[in-house]
């Protein structure tokens, strides 16, 4: 009888012990080898900026300022028609969401939700924005040469689907904007500094369940791709993929950029799976406004300068 108490009582605890753990670890999709199977198209439909406005009082937000923010963002994407109607009409229609939290802002340290520029980094910033010397001084997606998929990740207006491929030596992520296609070596090591890659050399390893991939090497030729965000070439990223759930990727990224900030930050926001369909990306068809640009400086500009 004793033996049978104690079996029952071992069974019951272990029962227990299962029904404790958390449900979404137990149901992640896992591979041959065991890691967390990133297999999928996933989609990063968000409106939630970079940096936290300032009518929204902290990082996570309620269900009712969640939909004020979000009201006052699509206004003030409206107000880009008829100029740009992308940024008019974002894919996106609720803040970024992460482990059922609303965001208000994709960085999360420093806890104000703003990017620590220092004077270098705020110049930077600005040249980025409103360069006109030539095309060279233009945004990478602009320019059409892409950037979207290069570290960190970017969250733009439309074409937000990303399709991951994972092997037991590589992940491969390839964005529907730009179509572009990052192939990152797992447990291998960097390469030189003289290999010039436009968005820099990315390498990664397993944490436990998270993905970790490590960018260094930016190259110095091209503007790097955020209009918020600018990094120099000095700089180290990191991002963190943690599947959270089945449908759910957390995605984390630190920058470490001395040149162009104060301090070392990091923002969040996560990955949904989505059963859409990605296609064909385009760019330069019927792209007038960077000539317009540039053409359009050269008028402004004093006769003979």
């Amino acid at each position: 009888m004793t033996l049978k108490i104690a079996g029952f009582a071992f069974a019951l605890a272990i029962t227990c012990a299962a029904a404790a753990a958390p449900a979404g670890a137990q149901a992640i999709p896992r591979t041959a080898e065991g890691h967390p199977d990133f297999h999928g198209i996933w989609s990063t439909r968000w409106l939630t900026p970079v940096e936290r406005p300032a009518s929204a009082g902290s990082l996570v937000l309620d269900k009712a300022d969640a939909a004020r923010l979000t009201a006052e963002i699509l206004k003030q994407a409206d107000a880009a028609n008829p100029f740009d109607p992308e940024l008019a009409e974002p894919d996106g229609d609720t803040l970024a969401i992460v482990r059922g939290e609303f965001r208000s802002s994709l960085v999360i340290a420093p806890a104000d939700g703003k990017l620590p520029f220092n004077d270098r980094g705020r110049l930077a910033r600005r040249n980025y924005i409103s360069g006109t010397d030539g095309p060279e001084q233009r945004m990478t997606t602009e320019r059409c040469i892409g950037g979207v998929a290069w570290a960190p990740l970017q969250i733009r207006s439309g074409a937000m689907l990303h399709r991951f491929v994972e092997t037991p030596g590589y992940i491969v992520l390839q964005t529907e904007a730009y179509d572009e296609t990052r192939i990152i070596p797992i447990g291998a090591s960097h390469q030189p500094a003289a290999i010039e890659r436009p968005g820099g050399d990315s390498i990664a390893h397993w944490d436990g369940d998270v993905l970790v991939v490590e960018t260094r090497h930016l190259n110095p030729k091209f503007a790097i791709h955020g209009i918020v965000t600018v990094t120099s070439p000095a700089a180290t990223i990191v991002e963190r993929f943690e599947m959270t759930a089945p449908d759910e990727i957390v995605y984390t990224y630190t920058v470490t950029d001395p040149d162009y900030y104060s301090q070392p930050w990091t923002a969040q926001y996560s990955f949904t799976r989505t059963t859409d369909k990605m296609f064909e990306f385009a760019c330069h068809e019927g792209n007038y406004g960077l000539a317009n640009i540039l053409s359009g400086a050269r008028m402004t500009q004093p006769a003979g300068k």
